[in-house]
């Protein structure tokens, strides 16, 4: 009954925002169409879309299928996660905790979390929470760290490992994006309320905001009776192929664990584009809406600022926006705050999630629309030739260039040296105080890899080099004994390959 009940309610608010939706509205002409051409051509299971337009939603829809094994249509209503585009999240929860006088964001992060350590030292002593937020504290990547971290252990485990993790540039040099450090102000945010990030979030932003269909799992996201399903497209079997969302629980659900709807995403947008506010409620403090739209770090022929890509769309609206791309899932949310002078009299917020990996439809809906909606006049509706068009190819080259098979110089496959030593000798424990622990082990007589608590698959690539997937080539290296003393592998391309020594 209590099922039943449920249903009827998602049925009922899936109604309410069809109802907002302007059928007669000459801006979504063609949309139908063009989504159905997108998702043939990307082999996509499924999307949502919702537009808002000052303080109203004028648009809700549900292209493809949040189930395609059932059959099951996407609706506004269908969860989907959000991946990067809960650090705006994240950012306003700083901003909220400023306004309540327990954050600082000029203030070093050490203030809040006295043990947090950077590699160096000067990083250490003056890195701010608007550092962290801005992405520029010098540190890549390195989201290997988190991907083979072990969820049973809290986030303070994860981000200790940070102070061992090798950085590419100096504090405040240049933009560097950057998961982990969304994962500290997380941690700020807990030691602060002595709540969890997640009751944080949930008290503070998604209950004001009446978002009661967003959760911050993946566990949460499958409880819903309208929740979609992740997919990939296997180009070799040239089908769609339903994956997994992930471990729980999430322990970089700051940088991008909150799982939505469109229909719950426009609530978000409708108080961004009005200062903050949601049915006459501040939730989110004005002052900090208007810090997080201002550049804050310099990228290229855009910026950042706390939580949001600026940028100058079609030279000439300003454009707030962030994409998240997760396992098999993709998002997008941007908005247009300011209209004067624009070809649009209206303040315009877009949001899109997808089933699928890859940002590819998610931004080719969300530009496709900006176009409609600031009346740019382009075109790329099938057989148009437009220039959305030119994204597909790129894409399909993309995704063979990673069933490649292993080639020399000259194109022609390789013929792998054998091992150097006996297939036993590679066998035992190697460890990074960064990224933690690697089992070699045997299964039969084939060399198997144990990366914390994930399985990697070994392939012989070639002498004593592995591809281990998921995370690229695995190499065996020697002392001057010639016994196998470590591994490396190239898990953060902007610094030296990651070491692993050989344990005893």
């Amino acid at each position: 009954m209590k099922k039943l009940i449920l249903l009827l309610l998602v049925s009922l608010n899936t109604l309410i925002v069809f109802g907002q939706t302007h059928p007669n509205d000459l801006r979504f002409a063609g949309m139908d169409i063009y989504a159905d051409s997108v998702l043939k051509q990307f082999h996509i299971a499924g999307f949502a879309v919702a537009v808002v337009e000052n303080d109203k939603v004028i648009y809700a829809k549900g292209f493809g299928y949040r189930d395609e094994k059932k059959k099951l249509p996407v609706t506004p209503n269908t969860v989907f996660p959000i991946n990067s585009c809960t650090k705006a999240f994240t950012d306003a929860l700083c901003g909220i905790l400023v306004n309540e006088g327990k954050l600082g964001l000029d203030q070093p992060v050490r203030d809040y979390v006295s043990w947090f350590r950077f590699y160096n030292e000067y990083t250490t002593e003056h890195a701010t929470i608007r550092d962290l937020m801005a992405h520029r504290t010098g540190l890549p990547r390195h989201d290997q760290v988190s991907d083979f971290f072990d969820n049973s252990q809290p986030r303070d485990s994860l981000i200790y490992r940070i102070r061992y993790l090798q950085p590419f540039a100096e504090l405040r040099q240049k933009y560097q994006y950057n998961n982990l450090m969304y994962t500290v102000l997380g941690v700020v945010t807990e030691k602060l309320t002595g709540q969890s990030y997640e009751q944080n979030i949930a008290e503070r932003l998604l209950k004001p905001l009446d978002m009661s269909n967003t959760s911050l799992s993946a566990t949460g996201l499958m409880a819903s009776p309208d929740h979609s399903l992740g997919y990939y497209y296997d180009e070799q079997k040239g089908q769609l192929m339903a994956g997994d969302y992930g471990n729980e629980p999430n322990p970089n659900c700051p940088a991008g664990g909150i799982c939505s709807s469109v229909a719950d995403m426009s609530k978000w947008l409708i108080a961004w584009l009005n200062g903050g506010k949601y049915n006459g409620k501040q939730v989110i403090p004005d002052w900090y809406v208007k810090e997080a739209i201002r550049p804050q770090t310099p990228i290229d022929n855009y910026n950042y600022g706390l939580g949001w890509y600026l940028s100058a769309f079609r030279g000439g609206h300003f454009r707030v926006e962030h994409s998240g791309t997760g396992r098999f899932s993709n998002s997008t949310v941007c908005f247009y705050p300011s209209a004067n002078g624009y070809s649009s009299p209206h303040k315009i917020g877009i949001v899109v999630l997808s089933n699928e990996f890859g940002d590819y439809l998610t931004s080719l809906i969300r530009d496709y629309l900006s176009d409609k909606l600031l009346n740019e006049g382009r075109k790329d509706l099938p057989g148009s030739n437009g220039e959305w068009s030119a994204w597909f190819p790129g894409y399909k080259a993309y995704f063979a260039s990673m069933h490649k098979p292993n080639t020399g110089g000259d194109g022609t496959p390789v013929k792998p040296s054998p091992l150097s030593h006996p297939v036993n000798a590679y066998t035992g424990k190697y460890y990074n105080a960064g990224y933690r622990t690697i089992e070699i082990y045997l299964k039969g007589d084939q060399l198997q890899a144990r990366f914390n608590r994930v399985d990697l698959s070994l392939k012989h690539f070639n002498f004593d080099v592995f591809d281990a997937s998921p995370g690229g080539k695995l190499k065996f290296n020697t002392d001057n004994d010639g016994k196998i003393a470590d591994i490396t592998m190239p898990l953060e391309e902007m610094v030296s390959d990651i070491v692993f020594e050989r344990t005893k």
